[in-house]
């Protein structure tokens, strides 16, 4: 099924998008979330995290864009499977997590949200196989012979190129403004 048709039927509520997209992308959810919590949850919470995916691609189907819904659903995945990580080690009562909600800093989001910008448009300027390699280590989380293997790069070729990348994509955020800062201890 093409992808537009795919969205449409999704965005109409029609169960056969849903069925659609989940035999077509179950999988490639499964593998992110495997991917991220690194044999830290069972299988059943695997299948857990990718159905709860699927029903949040479902409730928000108005967010869908044509050629980036495999990014969507690698998002959210990411997303679940980070929370659930975080939920495990800690778990916060309900009365102070909407304290922390409610003093939650707006500077700091902004700041977040145009650093973020600032670094999709910075990976934007990375040739094709680098953009490629830094975003499967760092987004999708997979490890630098899985990455090696599926771009049929040798392992040392991969480490080069991540380090290439990050080193490049320091300068580039350094050139716009951003300096990262450490501590000297």
């Amino acid at each position: 099924m093409r992808e537009s048709r795919l969205i449409t039927l999704l965005q109409l509520q029609k169960p056969e998008g849903l069925q659609a997209l989940i035999s077509t992308y179950q999988a490639y959810v499964g593998t992110i979330i495997r991917n991220i919590t690194r044999s830290s949850l069972s299988e059943q919470d695997v299948e857990e995290l990718t159905a709860d995916t699927f029903f949040a691609v479902w409730q928000t189907t108005d967010k869908l864009q044509a050629g980036k819904v495999r990014a969507y659903l690698a998002a959210i995945a990411r997303n679940k499977a980070k929370s659930r990580l975080r939920s495990l080690s800690e778990t916060i009562p309900l009365e102070e997590e909407a304290i922390l909600l409610e003093t939650a800093d707006l500077e700091q989001e902004v700041e977040h949200t145009l650093l973020s910008e600032a670094l999709q448009d910075t990976i934007t300027t990375l040739s094709a196989t680098d953009r490629d390699v830094l975003i499967r280590y760092y987004y999708y989380y997979q490890r630098i012979p899985e990455i090696a293997e599926e771009l049929q790069l040798s392992v040392s070729a991969v480490k080069v190129r991540l380090h290439r990348a990050r080193k490049k994509l320091k300068q580039l955020l350094i050139e716009r403004g951003y300096v990262y800062e450490t501590e000297s201890l």
